[in-house]
């Protein structure tokens, strides 16, 4: 092997190099922790690990993590050429279905879910020395699960284990603090990169063509390979078409996650001597990944994310803007090598608007996979691991309750025996689920055909058909034939599946039903069974959200479905794009559920009673049920009026409002009686305390809104106040003032007023001296003085001021207004009436 200083010596142009005695000293000293950040292009990925194996005092391996496939076959394989060796000597890698290692390898390149897969197999971590983190910025789900789990082990089991986090752009002194880790920094060696930005904002609806013209412009501008970064593929698709060979003899190369090897290889190898190249890629060629000969970088200011919505329970891709670091990462592409130029798709004066950081992927991704490895790692809490983004509590439940419905955890969050085989899986828990619930290996063989075409999205462009069975047969036909073009991915994927489940690849085309496709998908998907609510494409989910079809798709005519992808939009009904046909018979006993259904009907005016077979929320079947207890009649009307109490009794008439507004007095003059609350909020939501005796009517419970409209609700409420308090507010508040005529006028307490009101007519109050005053004489009461014909004429709260004054005023109106009633002169002295009197001979009273 290499010396360090003979590796130093070779590679002395890095500017990692500089660094390199300072990792080395920092790394045996008293830390055990260490973060290195260092500008693209310096040396980190590879010659850094390099010399940490080298300079090490301990003889474990080094495992170093990389958030992407591509880029770690690629830093292994470069490693290994500074060391003169091939790949799975001294350097090796692992990565999804595919490793190159020996018993010689003492540095391992890893993506982050073979080390998780790793500590849930040995949470020692046992002849590992340093586990490195490279381009942590990405803050990727599995970077941060993995980080978590490695530092659990460090502080319980392991102190002696070394962990450095490396990137070129990140938050270094937040993570410093985390770790309680000291910061080494390379300066790098980066030539000049010139940005040029847009004069005016693209239209982002299609950008590819606003990226195509940039690339022509920079083509003709510039020397050098072009680097262009694109949201996803179907922007990278877009953009080749558009430029088709308008640039040859220039050769134009995707690159994406999902694209075969040896085009991948294409992309990042340089260019041939005289020839030029267009990589157009997805953010996978931020990474420590190199491409040889880049001077020019189309920077679209877009990138595509998955969001989990707990709402729904699904992920869907969003595409949105990057942030700065992501733009600086890109943009330094462009100066490994050269002075480069950088063309940013954004106007300068917008760049202000861009966030610094990007935000951690636990904050908003599905959390399945991250809850089941904790507790395949011996964690049942989630929150005991020393995090450096907390996961969000929702998703985390809503997680909880994914791997509960599927068997993988039990209620108090331990792993069963099931959860332990579905964890060993490289994939989703849902998939895992799904291949290991197949009872034969013909279904097997099924189920992993079904993982691959929902994991790489199975190509079927002479249709737009749902139905992943045609897919399935067409995927099979080409495997049959030899013939897999497009296929062929989807075809290697489906391969490693059986194998590691053990089942061949030889498979009859057409030996499989639609329908068993479905039952395998329910095993993945229980809550996106969905149940036709018509006869023109709309289905309910098990969840109870509502999805829709094309009205032209085969699926349409089928009662039952299972949806294997869906996306919904917010507001809408949901999208599907893979799915197949199912039957109740088919499903799985686990995910139905059997119970007594007691519940108010608000349409139907009642109570129903029915035992029923579900799936979440769709019925399978029902019966009634004949015989039901009191008390849980009782129990159910009384939840009920929570929600429906409003429209159940007569909650509404007036006398319960004046009553409400009587003792809402009484309580904000006397605070000291702490008179029960029974504002009507709080009555129908704890309706359990007071009602239950007014719905047994001698052994009779009241059960329909007939019934219920009869309760006396005025009644039930004054009678939840003691009775020694009953009398404290008739006194205080009484409800009714009776005036000279002998009528009994209401009292009202609920007016905007701060005093209670007197509504009377004018002629009613004749002969009263003094305005009548409530609260045991401490408060005189606003009167509001009608006419005959109930129109307010005066407001006063000194009555006896108004006879002597404005009374006569108001006469003279009056009189006129009315001039058949009786309007003394001297009302003091006056006779009350209560309607037309014959006028006195003389009017003196």
């Amino acid at each position: 092997m290499t010396s360090l200083n003979e590796l130093l010596h070779c590679y002395h142009y890095l500017p990692a190099s500089d660094i390199a005695s300072n990792v080395n000293k920092s790394i045996n000293g008293t830390h055990n922790s260490l973060v290195i950040t260092a500008p693209p292009g310096a040396g980190k990925s590879t010659l850094l690990p390099l010399t940490m194996l080298h300079g090490a005092l301990q003889t474990g391996k080094i495992l170093m993590l990389e958030p992407r496939r591509i880029a770690a076959k690629q830093v292994a394989i470069r490693m290994a050429h500074m060391l003169g060796e091939t790949v799975g000597k001294t350097i090796g890698y692992r990565v999804r279905f595919e490793s190159k290692i020996s018993s010689q390898t003492r540095i391992e390149v890893l993506t982050e879910g073979i080390l998780t897969r790793m500590l849930v197999d040995d949470a020692t971590l046992d002849g590992v020395s340093i586990v490195i983190f490279d381009e942590f910025h990405e803050r990727n789900i599995n970077s941060d699960l993995a980080l978590a789990l490695v530092r659990q082990t460090q502080q319980i089991i392991r102190p002696d284990l070394k962990i450095v986090v490396m990137s070129a752009t990140i938050d270094a002194q937040a993570i410093c603090q985390a770790l309680q880790a000291p910061l080494i920094e390379s300066k790098g060696r980066i030539y000049p990169v010139q940005t040029i930005y847009r004069q005016q904002p693209p239209d982002t609806n299609d950008m590819a063509q606003a990226v195509v013209t940039a690339i022509r412009h920079a083509h003709a501008a510039h020397d050098g390979d072009i680097l262009a970064f694109l949201p996803g593929f179907a922007d990278i698709d877009r953009c080749m078409k558009l430029l088709a060979d308008s640039l040859s003899p220039t050769t134009i190369c995707p690159l994406y996650g999902q694209l075969a090897p040896e085009k991948q290889q294409t992309a990042i190898s340089p260019s041939a001597p005289g020839m030029r190249k267009v990589v157009l890629a997805t953010p996978i060629a931020e990474t420590s990944l190199t491409i040889e000969g880049v001077r020019i970088v189309i920077d679209s200011g877009l990138y595509r994310t998955q969001v989990f919505d707990p709402r729904t329970e699904l992920s869907h891709l969003e595409t949105t803007r990057i942030s700065m670091d992501m733009a600086v990462q890109r943009a330094g592409r462009a100066g490994r090598v050269a002075n480069g130029t950088c063309y940013r798709m954004w106007t300068s004066a917008s760049e202000h608007l861009m966030t610094q950081q990007r935000s951690p992927e636990i904050i908003s991704a599905d959390l399945a996979s991250v809850v089941l490895s904790v507790a395949a790692f011996g964690e049942s809490n989630i929150y005991n691991l020393p995090w450096l983004t907390p996961p969000p509590e929702a998703n985390v439940l809503k997680a909880q309750h994914l791997l509960t419905t599927l068997g993988c955890i039990n209620k108090e969050g331990r792993i069963t025996e099931l959860g332990q085989k579905v964890a060993t899986m490289p994939c989703h828990p849902r998939i895992a689920r799904m291949i290991l619930s197949a009872k034969n290996h013909d279904l097997t063989k099924l189920a992993c055909d079904i993982a691959a075409v929902i994991e790489e999205k199975g190509p079927l462009t002479d249709t737009t058909d749902c139905d992943i069975s045609l897919r399935i047969s067409a995927l099979r036909q080409h495997r049959a034939l030899n013939r897999l073009a497009q296929w062929r991915r989807v075809a290697q994927i489906a391969a490693e599946y059986r194998k590691m489940v053990k089942t061949n690849n030889e498979d009859n085309t057409n030996n499989f039903s639609p329908n068993e496709v479905g039952q395998l998908i329910a095993f993945a998907y229980p809550e996106r069974i969905a149940k036709a609510i018509d006869s023109i494409g709309s289905f309910r989910l098990a969840n109870g959200n509502n999805i829709r079809l094309q009205q032209n798709d085969t699926l349409t005519a089928s009662q039952w479905i299972a949806i294997a992808s869906l996306y919904a939009e917010t507001g809408k009904c949901g999208r599907v794009f893979l799915a197949a046909p199912i039957t109740p018979s088919d499903f799985d006993s686990a995910i139905i559920t059997e119970r007594d259904n007691l519940s108010w009907d608000n349409k139907q005016g009642t109570i129903v009673a029915q035992h029923e077979l579900r799936i979440g929320k769709l019925l399978l079947k029902s019966s009634p049920i004949n015989h039901i207890d009191t008390a849980d009649l009782i129990n159910t009307i009384c939840h009920a009026t929570a929600k429906h109490g409003l429209s159940m009794f007569n909650w509404n008439d007036s006398s319960v409002l004046q009553l409400q507004q009587r003792v809402a007095k009484v309580a904000e003059w006397h605070p000291e009686l702490s008179l029960p609350d029974i504002s009507t909020q709080h009555l129908l939501s704890s309706a359990h305390e007071w009602l239950p005796f007014y719905l047994n009517n001698n052994g009779h419970i009241l059960t329909n809104i007939n019934e219920l409209k009869k309760v006396d609700i005025k009644q039930a409420i004054w009678n939840i106040i003691p009775y020694e308090l009953q009398l404290i507010i008739d006194r205080l508040a009484p409800s009714h003032i009776q005036v000279p005529t002998g009528s009994c006028i209401s009292i009202d307490y609920g007016r905007a007023s701060e005093h209670p009101v007197l509504s009377v007519r004018l002629q009613e109050c004749f002969g009263m001296d003094d305005t009548p005053r409530v609260d045991d004489n401490r408060r005189p009461i606003l009167m509001e003085l009608l006419s005959p014909g109930y129109k307010p004429v005066q407001l006063t709260q000194d009555l006896k001021n108004f006879w002597q004054t404005t009374y006569f005023e108001v006469r003279k109106e009056l009189r006129r207004r009315y001039p058949k009633h009786y309007w003394p002169d001297n009302p003091l002295v006056a006779e009350a009436t209560k309607g037309v009197k014959r006028k006195h001979k003389k009017q003196n009273g």
